[in-house]
C-alpha cells in the first residue's frame, strides 16, 4: 500500500481513511485486513462520511472485523440512510424484512426500499415487489 495514503489515512483523513480501508477488506494492494479496515472505516465516520457508517453497518451485521452486533450494524445503516446513501436505505429495508439488527416489519423494509429506489438503486424495485407478494 502507498505509505502517502497509510500516512493520510492515519492522521485521520476521511477520504484516505475510505479509500485505505476500500483495499483493506478486498485485499487490493495486499491481504485483507478487516481490522484495520474497520478502525478506518470508524474514522471516517466519525467525520461524517455517510459511505463510512454504510460500510461499518455491513461489518457489524457479519462481524467482519468487529464482534458481530446487528442492532449496531442497523444503527450504522441507518446513519448513512438518512444521509442519503441509496445502499444503506437498500440493506436497511433487507434488515428490517429479515429481522435482522431491528425488529421484523415489512412496513419499514417498505419504507427503506422506496427510499433506495428513489436514490436510484434499481433492485430496491424487486425487493418491494417480493415484499408486497409475501403480504
Amino acid at each position: 500500500m502507498s505509505d502517502g495514503l497509510t500516512q493520510r489515512a492515519d492522521a485521520g483523513e476521511p477520504d484516505a481513511c475510505m479509500h485505505l480501508a476500500k483495499r483493506l477488506m478486498r485485499g487490493r494492494g495486499g491481504q485483507r485486513d478487516y481490522e484495520r479496515a474497520v478502525a478506518y472505516f470508524d474514522t471516517a465516520a466519525k467525520a461524517g462520511d455517510a459511505d463510512a457508517h454504510y460500510w461499518l453497518g455491513k461489518c457489524y451485521l457479519k462481524g467482519l472485523g468487529c464482534t458481530r452486533d446487528p442492532a449496531g450494524g442497523v444503527s450504522c445503516l441507518e446513519t448513512a440512510a438518512r444521509a442519503g446513501h441509496a445502499g444503506a436505505a437498500l440493506k436497511l429495508g433487507s434488515c428490517f424484512a429479515a429481522g435482522l439488527g431491528a425488529p421484523q416489519s415489512a412496513e419499514m423494509a417498505a419504507y427503506w426500499y422506496r427510499k433506495a429506489a428513489a436514490r436510484g438503486e434499481t433492485r430496491a424495485y424487486d425487493l418491494l415487489l417480493a415484499l408486497s407478494r409475501k403480504s
